[in-house]
């Protein structure tokens, strides 16, 4: 991993911005190996870093244009704002909120909301 980013802001950042570019190389040394990703609205919950980018890449093209609106950040806590435009079922903006450990992103929960 890339100690040199050791910031929950940078860390949140920087895997959005993977995501947006579908560069899961980028995304594996930010994800802690025990992560937890939870999407309440959905009820789904994902456990281990490997799962959660098994996740993401198995989710139907097109996603859209994925775009870092604000990111707000404590030591080891972060939210981020997300733009979705131009998927394949509507433009949504979301929130999420990662947990760091181990310099690692470990627990993320993002809330999703159509836009009208």
């Amino acid at each position: 991993m890339d100690r040199g980013i050791t910031d929950a802001g940078a860390l949140v950042r920087s895997l959005y911005e993977a995501y947006g570019r579908r560069d899961w190389d980028a995304c594996v040394p930010l994800l802690h190996l025990d992560a937890v990703y939870e999407l309440p609205r959905t009820g789904e919950r994902v456990e281990g870093g490997p799962a959660v980018l098994d996740y993401q890449r198995a989710y139907p093209e097109p996603w859209g244009e994925l775009s870092v609106l604000r990111v707000i950040a404590g030591a080891d806590e972060a939210a981020a704002e997300i733009s979705v435009r131009g998927g394949r079922e509507s433009d949504f903006l979301m929130a999420a909120f990662w947990t760091v450990r181990d310099r690692q992103l470990w627990r993320g929960v993002e809330y999703w909301a159509p836009l009208p």
